[in-house]
């Protein structure tokens, strides 16, 4: 006889994307090269993609082992499909794996008793031992290190710790081996995950990667590596994500760039790469960014920040490019016409109002304003921010929230997914976290998204008012006019906020822009940006506020021309790509300085300014908010540069 095992690892459709599901395929492909379960077990069927449970159980054939990959975007769906797999196949034998499988897993079958076996960690050889004891007449599934296994009473018996896989290349890669055939002729543009090594020498508390078992690099061969990215090239694949937690932290890393170089050139697939770069950047991954940005598969470059706070720092274990390097690092990929970005994480333990509000302006002043992108923090459940012991240490309060799966397509299954965000600390009272949020969302959607980062530079620049004190003036401005398009937007964020700590999801869609739920700043920059003349007639009315307010000595000339420059450079959906504009003063030059760190001087000097986006959308609303927002705000889609001056 011979047994069905189905294997799940199921993600969002993004439009007409999705994603082939590696981690089970790696599975498949191990399994299969391993005789005594090739000849005893059918792999019939991957499950990669969200749909009604119902149906999709119902077209399932008699599995008898059902294997699913847990991840913190499937998580309450892949619990939903176990029991109504148990359900409908009382038999079955039910596995989960994946890193949303909790360690601590004393409780876990109590509360799931559709689940008969976890898999901590690695997969492969787990599963694989799994199914060979499967086929024993009274299988004991308790002497496989690496479980949690299910007893008669929903008890969990723990087995031993599994070592890492320390011989990565025994296992297969379900792209050379045929695993993905049967899925890749599926109607959809296919996204693809390349795994070149496994492990992180980091032990970043926020984080489950850099475990005590997996700091150690282990690495695939580079003939496999070659091979697996010509298949890629071969099967047009869209989106390609490097796995790696520091892609570009061996040497190898610039020649599996320049394979990728090489095969894009000859397919032209794929038409992204996104790595995760290595924590400290230096000439390595410049020497990669370099590579990809000539065929045009460089979206950005990672300056790892996570936070500006010495103190938060410590306290989360990071560590960083040196911030005193920051803006020649910002300088030498600007000058190359290379996008940056850098992320920060709101709600870290040791973050206070202060040290976030400051370093922000930090940022800011080192020249990274296009690419700043803040996220809340979340508490995965494996992570050594989540352990009992952390969360007491640091005060952690936490809110869970139905989970922003940004830009997916929503699908017809009707499973809420959820995520713990943290909104207190000790050192971040939860008033003091509202004010981070709200700070966060203002400067994201006005100065990185290019509303009002050339007025923001001037005011920086000419008077000392730091970054984060401009947009303070400016929330308090909104809040002071709850009529005006800025007011209403301000409140529409705070509503956001508050129900958001209350449970109550984030993410909105914006009526025209595709059904996507976009993140709150993306939110307000779209409806704001189909009304960019009555925003920027509220923009001049806060800047005549702000210049009263602070007794400032600027003509009326020149804040003409401030608006002017600013409106002009924030690429619209219904603005031809080239605008030319009159101007008195030396903005275009004058702007340029400031991007480069360098001391600027403002001249009267009456000149016409050309000024060019990457690319124009006549008016589509959806390209707009796909190429200029959802991908363009890490590689500064968002404002026109000068190409002309006369």
């Amino acid at each position: 006889m011979r047994y069905n095992v189905y294997l799940a690892q199921v993600n969002n459709r993004f439009g007409d994307q999705a994603f082939l599901p590696y981690s089970v395929g790696v599975i498949q492909a191990h399994c299969q090269r391993q005789p005594e379960i090739s000849e005893s077990f059918n792999f019939p069927e991957l499950v990669f993609l969200r749909e009604n449970i119902q149906r999709l159980v119902g077209r399932l054939h008699e599995p008898h082992v059902f294997g699913i990959s847990c991840y913190i975007w499937n998580w309450e769906y892949s619990r939903e499909l176990a029991r109504a797999v148990r359900f409908a196949y009382p038999e079955c034998l039910i596995v989960m794996g994946g890193p949303q499988v909790p360690l601590a897993s004393k409780s876990f079958f109590k509360l799931n008793p559709a689940v008969d076996i976890l898999v901590h960690h690695e997969g492969e050889l787990a599963f694989a031992d799994i199914l060979r004891e499967f086929l024993l007449p009274d299988p004991d599934y308790t002497k496989i290190p690496g479980l949690s296994v299910r007893d008669e009473n929903d008890d969990c018996i723990k087995t031993g710790v599994r070592e890492a896989v320390k011989d990565v290349n025994q296992l297969a890669s379900p792209y050379l081996d045929g695993t993905f055939d049967a899925l890749i002729n599926l109607p959809y543009r296919w996204n693809a995950s390349h795994e070149t090594n496994r492990g992180c020498p980091y032990s970043c508390t926020f984080c489950d990667w850099g475990s005590a078992v997996f700091t150690k690099l282990r690495f695939f061969d580079d003939e496999r590596l070659m091979r697996e990215i010509e298949w890629f090239g071969l099967h047009r694949i869209e989106i390609l994500y490097n796995c790696d937690a520091n892609f570009g932290i061996v040497p190898r890393d610039i020649c599996l760039a320049k394979k990728l170089a090489d095969v894009r050139r000859d397919s032209g697939y794929p038409t992204q790469f996104r790595p995760s770069f290595a924590k400290k950047s230096g000439p390595a991954v410049f020497q990669i960014a370099k590579v990809l940005q000539e065929v045009g598969l460089q979206r950005g470059i990672t300056l790892s920040m996570q936070s500006m706070s010495d103190d938060c720092l410590t306290v989360i274990k990071r560590r960083n490019i040196k911030q005193d390097n920051l803006t020649e690092l910002l300088n030498m990929y600007r000058s190359h016409n290379m996008p940056t970005y850098t992320e920060l994480i709101l709600g870290l333990p040791g973050e206070t109002w202060e040290s976030f509000r400051r370093g922000v302006s930090r940022l800011f002043s080192a020249g990274q304003h296009e690419g700043l992108l803040i996220y809340l923090c979340e508490l995965l459940p494996n992570s050594e921010m989540a352990t009992p012991h952390y969360r007491e240490l640091h005060s952690i309060r936490t809110a869970r929230l139905p989970m922003l799966l940004g830009y997916a397509t929503p699908s017809d299954d009707d499973v809420q997914e959820y995520f713990d965000v943290v909104i207190e600390t000790t050192t971040l009272p939860f008033e003091d976290w509202q004010k981070c949020f709200i700070l966060a969302w203002a400067v994201q959607c006005f100065h990185c998204l290019n509303i009002t980062q050339t007025l923001a530079m001037f005011f920086w620049t000419e008077f000392g008012l730091e970054y984060h004190a401009f947009y303070e003036e400016l929330m308090a401005f909104a809040a002071d006019n709850p009529g005006l398009l800025l007011g209403r937007h301000y409140a529409d964020t705070v509503t956001v906020m508050l129900e958001g700590a209350k449970g109550v999801g984030m993410g909105r869609p914006v009526p025209g822009f595709g059904e996507i739920m976009w993140y709150p700043e993306e939110a307000s920059f779209l409806s704001m940006i189909t009304r960019k003349d009555e925003l920027y007639a509220e923009v001049r009315i806060f800047v005549d506020h702000l210049v009263s307010r602070h007794d400032m000595s600027v003509s009326t000339l020149l804040l003409e021309d401030l608006i002017s420059y600013q409106k002009e450079s924030l690429v619209d959906p219904f603005s031809p790509a080239e605008t030319r504009l009159r101007l008195s003063h030396n903005l275009s030059g004058y702007f340029e300085k400031i991007y480069y760190g360098e001391a600027p001087q403002l001249l009267s000097s009456e000149c016409d300014v050309t000024l060019r986006a990457i690319e124009e959308y006549n008016g589509d609303l959806s390209k707009y908010a796909i190429q200029a927002v959802r991908y363009g705000r890490k590689n500064n889609r968002l404002r026109r540069g000068s190409v002309s001056l006369d």
